[in-house]
């Protein structure tokens, strides 16, 4: 199974126009990556760090412009920082959502006669 996790990235800077309430990035990019999970478990700190990372490293990747003067080392880091908002609800539901599947499997694993003494 794999954490689908949109990434919502402007990859060049805002355009604040006074006429306009609400402004919107210029050249705004919606990405949509997969980042796997399923060989963590997300219901330990080592599991989530690793979701983490995990993440941050495809940020990153697809956050890379290759410039290196400072506007685009400035777009780079605003790119990633929105990915790593983006993302954190979609984080957050995925751990939940381990820990919810836990409490299920530990209700409806019944312990055999045999383990029970008196039983």
């Amino acid at each position: 199974m794999s954490l689908r996790l949109p990434f919502a990235i402007a990859l060049a800077a805002l355009t604040l126009t006074p006429a306009v309430a609400h402004a919107s990035p210029v050249n705004a990019t919606d990405f949509d990556a997969s980042v796997p999970h399923d060989d963590l478990d997300l219901t330990t700190r080592d599991g989530i760090a690793r979701l983490d990372e995990r993440v941050r490293t495809k940020a990153r990747q697809m956050c890379a412009n290759g410039g290196r003067d400072s506007a685009s080392v400035r777009l780079e880091r605003e790119c990633r920082d929105s990915a790593l908002a983006a993302t954190g609800p979609a984080i957050r539901v995925a751990i939940v959502n381990a820990r919810l599947d836990r409490v299920r499997l530990a209700r409806t694993e019944t312990a055999s006669p045999a383990a029970t003494p008196g039983a």
